[in-house]
C-alpha cells in the first residue's frame, strides 16, 4: 500500500506502525510522487492526505481515478461534512487526525478483503517475526494492548492509563526508537476540550506516565527525553 503524507512525522508514524503489523509499505510526500508510485509500483491500497503541498488531494484523486482503480482512504485534518461527502463522492473511505492507528488498521484490512487483496501480504523471511494486526505492541517487557486499550507491565500484571495517557504511549510505541515531537504528540490529544490542551499538557501526561510505569525493583519509565525533539521508547537492545 501507499501512504502519501507530506509530514514526516505524521508519515512515519502510520507507515512503521502498518510495517509492523505485516503490510508492505511504500511512501510519498506529494501528488508528484504518488503519481509515480502509482505508475511504477501499482499500490493495492491508497492512504492519501487531502492538504499535499503540490496539489489538492480530492482533485487529484479525481484525476487519477482513486477510489476506482485503487483502493482508497483519505487521512485527513479536515473534518467538515463538505470534506467527508467529497471524500465519500470519490470512492474512498475517510479517516480523520489524529489518526487511531487500530481504527485505520481495521478499515484497511475491510477494504483489502472486499477488493479482494490479501490482507496480510506476504513478508521477507527476515520479517518473520512481526506480530499479527491485533497483537499487542511490545517493548522492554511491556505489552501495549490496542484492541483492549490496555498497558500490562514486564511481570504481566495490568497497569491503568487515562485516555491521553494510553494515546502518548501508542504513539511512542508505534515510532519506537524514533523520537516523536511533542507538537505531534498534542495533537494526538487534541481531540480532548480545547480548553484544557497548552503546550505544558504533553510534558504533564509524560511525567505521569514515568510515575506509573516506574518498576518496584527501582526500574527507571522507558520513556526518554531527546533534547531539541521530544520523547521517545527505549529499543529492547538499549
Amino acid at each position: 500500500m501507499l501512504v502519501v503524507e507530506d509530514s514526516p512525522e505524521t508519515q512515519d508514524l502510520i507507515a512503521t506502525y502498518l510495517e509492523h503489523q505485516g503490510l508492505r509499505v511504500l511512501r510519498a510526500a506529494n501528488g508528484a510522487e504518488l503519481t509515480e508510485r502509482i505508475a511504477q509500483d501499482r499500490p493495492d491500497l491508497v492512504l492519501l492526505d487531502i492538504n499535499l503541498p503540490d496539489c489538492d488531494g480530492l482533485a487529484l484523486a479525481e484525476r487519477l481515478r482513486l477510489g476506482e482503480t485503487v483502493p482508497l482512504i483519505f487521512v485527513t485534518g479536515r473534518d467538515s461534512p463538505t470534506d467527508r461527502i467529497a471524500g465519500l463522492s470519490h470512492g474512498g473511505d475517510y479517516v480523520t487526525k489524529p489518526v487511531d492507528l487500530l481504527e485505520l488498521l481495521i478499515r484497511i484490512r475491510n477494504l483489502l478483503r472486499r477488493s479482494g487483496a490479501s490482507a496480510s501480504p506476504s513478508v521477507p523471511a527476515e520479517s518473520a517475526a512481526v506480530p499479527a494486526p491485533d497483537a499487542p505492541l511490545a517493548f522492554r517487557g511491556w505489552r501495549l494492548d490496542l484492541v483492549r486499550r490496555a498497558l500490562f507491565r514486564p511481570d504481566g500484571s495490568y497497569l491503568a492509563l487515562t485516555t491521553g495517557e494510553f494515546n502518548i504511549l501508542a504513539a511512542l510505541a508505534a515510532m519506537r526508537p524514533n523520537p516523536v515531537s511533542r507538537e505531534y504528540l498534542l495533537d494526538v490529544i487534541s481531540n480532548r476540550d480545547p480548553r484544557s490542551i497548552s503546550e505544558h499538557t504533553v510534558d504533564t501526561l509524560i511525567t505521569r506516565l514515568r510515575r506509573k510505569m516506574r518498576l518496584d525493583d527501582g526500574a527507571a519509565s522507558p520513556i526518554v527525553t531527546v533534547r531539541g525533539v521530544g520523547y521517545a521508547l527505549e529499543s529492547d537492545e538499549s
